[in-house]
C-alpha cells in the first residue's frame, strides 16, 4: 500500500512539474515583453524543477542521493528567480521594445440586431 501511494505521489509531482515547464515553454512563445517572459520563464520553470526534483528525491529513496537534490532544489530555488529578475532589470534599464505580437484569428462579426421592434425571444 505505501510503495504505491509513493508511486502515485511521483507520478503526479512529474505530471505537475513537467505541465508547469510546459506552460514556461507557452509563455515564452506566447509573450511579446521582455519583463512579461522573463516573468513566465523564472515563476513556471522554477517551481517545474522542483516539482521534478522532488519525485526524483522521493522515487530514489537514497540518503546521499536526497541531500544532493535538496541541495539542487535549493541552488535552483535561488539563481532561476534572480536571473529572471536581473534579465527583466536589464530589459527594463535599456528600454527594450516588446516583440511584435504573434497574428491572432479573428471570429467574423454577427450581423446587427434588428432594429424594428421584431426580436426573437
Amino acid at each position: 500500500m505505501m510503495l504505491l501511494l509513493k508511486e502515485i505521489l511521483v507520478c503526479a509531482m512529474l505530471l505537475a512539474g513537467s505541465l508547469l515547464m510546459m506552460l514556461a515553454g507557452l509563455g515564452i512563445q506566447r509573450f511579446t515583453s521582455p519583463l512579461n517572459r522573463a516573468h513566465a520563464l523564472s515563476k513556471a520553470s522554477t517551481l517545474g524543477i522542483t516539482f521534478l526534483l522532488g519525485a526524483l528525491w522521493i522515487s530514489l529513496s537514497d540518503e546521499i542521493a536526497g541531500l544532493k537534490i535538496l541541495l539542487v532544489i535549493v541552488f535552483s530555488l535561488l539563481t532561476i528567480p534572480l536571473a529572471g529578475h536581473l534579465i527583466a532589470l536589464f530589459a527594463f534599464q535599456h528600454d527594450r521594445a516588446p516583440l511584435p505580437s504573434p497574428p491572432r484569428k479573428t471570429t467574423p462579426e454577427l450581423p446587427p440586431p434588428p432594429t424594428d421592434g421584431t426580436q426573437k425571444p
